[in-house]
């Protein structure tokens, strides 16, 4: 006999669903709303492959369980668990007798908890789900037309219109969505860029104490940092991940190859993976030899292209109007220290899935989903700025910092805030499973 319950027609029960962008984000909402019965279409404008871009990332543990546990992910894809975040500089003359024992001195360890992952892989898997008479390359999206009966006509550079229930903008940092729906928010940018890069692990692996530690080295100018992430061939297994890297520069006052700052002093244009001039490259390589530990400087002439990513932000007060959505980096674009954008957009993801499942009205479920992840992006949006100034724009004396003062440091930094997310997962911490509480320097979670 057939229960009220499963009488009940679902919201998504052939809901005509719109999604504009064609990665991670929208290949999860896609996957799940096909699930849930919806009729979808994703429109990508680039016609290139996606799975070749992208480097290392840092997410929740909870997320990428939840991503397995829904089948949006492959049961076997290991990631690589980092549980501790060391701060670092070269060693000094007058601690010399320390370098035969550590190849840096460490001035600080902070017990932190997430899953090292790499975007290709990540989207390949979340690819798979999505049916490719689903999945429409090389389709730009440039307008919409909201009707008297709350669908929506999407507008194609190429002429054409298609209509929808709901459409969901998950079409990243430079989105068509929050144009067209916020024509005056602000994209905002900074005066310090990221250089950024990855070398396979058996070139030069990270030194084995730190294997399962980022490390970041701070110097005047901000800070860089080394981990590893799984590779797209070989996944997590030991010998054949992958390094990731980074490290900040500050535009003012400098004369970088080709990197020009705006009128404002703001920095807002990157440089894409294999488009470096050679004196660009010389450049990198330089500075990181100059400023950072000898590995460090090591990893990054190893690097045949680096690259740079540009910090830009800018958050939405609304993730709703209507029945169009924004989601993900299309609504809340934070600053990449927290090092956690494409979780909270796959959060975002799993959130509107549980409510549209849960829910009986759409209107509604929009309304209650617009509140909650509105809320937190600006929590998010917030902090992102907080640990930019902290971390780059107006860093302490690194030289002067050991465990003690960067605990106090660390302290005012978060303000009580959530970030690395370890009291979520103390129980499986290997520092913190035998701790009654959170030692010092760890995190506070909402």
């Amino acid at each position: 006999m057939i229960s009220e319950l499963e009488k009940r027609r679902k919201i998504t029960d052939g809901l005509r669903v719109g999604i504009v962008g064609g990665s991670i984000t929208a290949c999860a909402s896609a996957a799940l709303l096909l699930r849930a019965g919806a009729k979808v279409s994703v429109f990508e404008r680039s016609a290139g492959r996606l799975e070749d871009r992208g480097v290392g990332l840092a997410m929740k543990i909870s997320t990428l369980e939840a991503l397995a546990e829904r089948d949006l992910i492959d049961p076997n894809t290991t990631p690589v668990p980092v549980w501790m975040r060391t701060f670092a500089r070269p060693h000094s003359r007058t601690a010399s007798t320390q370098a035969a024992d550590t190849p840096w001195d460490v001035f600080w360890e902070q017990p932190v908890a997430f899953h090292a992952n790499h975007w290709g892989v990540l989207f390949r898997h979340l690819r798979q789900r999505v049916p490719d008479n689903v999945y429409h390359s090389g389709s730009e999206v440039t307008g919409l037309r909201e009707l008297p009966d709350k669908s929506i006509d999407l507008i194609f550079a190429n002429g054409d219109q298609q209509n929808f229930d709901l459409v969901i903008f998950a079409d990243g940092y430079e989105s068509v969505g929050r144009r067209l729906l916020y024509p005056d928010t602000v994209t905002g940018a900074t005066q310090y860029f990221l250089w950024r890069g990855m070398i396979d692990e058996w070139v030069l692996p990270i030194p084995a104490a730190y294997a399962d530690t980022i490390t970041f080295f701070g110097y005047q100018y901000g800070h860089g940092f080394v981990y590893y992430v799984p590779s797209p061939e070989h996944g997590s297994t030991p010998g054949k991940r992958r390094i990731n890297w980074a490290f900040h520069e500050t535009i003012a006052g400098k004369d970088i190859p080709g990197i020009k700052p705006d009128d404002d002093g703001y920095v807002r244009k990157g440089l894409r993976p294999g488009a470096a001039s050679n004196a660009q490259i010389a450049y990198c390589r330089a500075m990181a030899r100059e400023h950072f530990p000898p590995y460090f400087g090591d990893v990054v002439v190893a690097t045949p292209q680096p690259f740079i990513q540009p910090v830009i932000e800018a958050c939405v007060t609304r993730y709703t109007r209507g029945r169009i959505c924004l989601i993900g980096d299309a609504a809340t674009l934070s600053r990449p220290h927290i090092g956690g954008g494409a979780g909270k957009a796959l959060d975002d993801v799993l959130a509107l899935s549980d409510m549209l499942a849960e829910g009986d009205s759409l209107d509604d479920v929009l309304a209650a989903w617009d509140d909650a992840r509105s809320a937190f992006g600006s929590e998010v949006f917030e902090l992102g700025q907080s640990l930019g100034k902290h971390l780059v724009e107006a860093t302490p004396d690194w030289d002067t910092m050991d465990q003690h003062t960067m605990d106090a440091w660390w302290q005012g930094v978060i303000n009580k805030r959530s970030w690395f997310w370890v009291d979520e997962v103390k129980d499986k911490h290997p520092t913190l499973k035998n701790q009654s509480d959170t030692i010092a320097g760890g995190t506070h979670n909402d």
